[in-house]
């Protein structure tokens, strides 16, 4: 029975060690800054936490013919590709350890297989960094003012009396009669006789 267990987990998946590394200390550092300020000498200024520092375990996957395979949940390669298939898919792997009550979301960094000759065993190196989590709150750099709106807007005309003819618009509207064309086309080759008290022409 192991007094110390060293899982890694990740999308419902989990790998207990089946033998620790002979040495395993989590470490974490702070982000504070010494500065040397004139009269005074040197300060440090407190900033905020560094990472947890997981140092790379090295230890093996025993295979069938070992005496250490009872501590095993599956064969050695077995381990290996689920290990690889977190790397390489980019996964946010949990790594817990109850020895240093360590429980933290990792990346692996890297990860290294040797099959030696002579064993079933398959020895690994895996190196894990803590993940965290960026939440950015968004910054508003000024006001932003609307833009004007510069798209021509449609006019209209509406007829108030038997004076406002085809005619009559285009003088108005364009300082040309000959343009009347242009009116009827835009409202769908109004016939100028048919013009009626209220309705509402389209100026082009």
């Amino acid at each position: 029975m192991k007094d110390r267990i060293i899982q890694l987990s990740s999308g419902g998946r989990s790998i207990v060690l089946p033998i620790n590394p002979p040495s395993l200390k989590i470490s974490q550092a702070h982000l504070n800054q010494t500065v040397t300020m004139l009269n005074v000498g040197e300060v440090n200024l407190l900033g905020n936490r560094g990472l947890y520092t997981i140092p790379p375990i090295t230890s093996f996957f025993p295979g069938p013919k070992s005496p250490h395979f009872r501590y095993a949940d599956m064969e050695p390669d077995e381990y290996m590709a689920l290990l690889f298939k977190w790397k390489n898919g980019n996964k946010i792997v949990r790594f817990i350890d109850t020895g240093s009550d360590t429980n933290l979301a990792t990346s692996i960094e890297k990860l290294e297989k040797d099959k030696r000759e002579g064993d079933g065993d398959l020895y690994y190196t895996l190196e894990l960094k803590e993940y965290r989590r960026l939440n950015v709150s968004p910054v508003k750099t000024g006001t932003q003012q609307e833009r004007p709106d510069t798209s021509e807007k449609p006019r209209y005309h509406t007829v108030k009396s038997q004076a406002d003819t085809l005619w009559y618009m285009a003088c108005k509207y364009y300082g040309d009669g000959t343009q009347w064309t242009k009116i009827a086309a835009a409202n769908g080759n109004q016939d100028p006789k048919l013009l009626q008290i209220g309705d509402r022409m389209i100026i082009p």
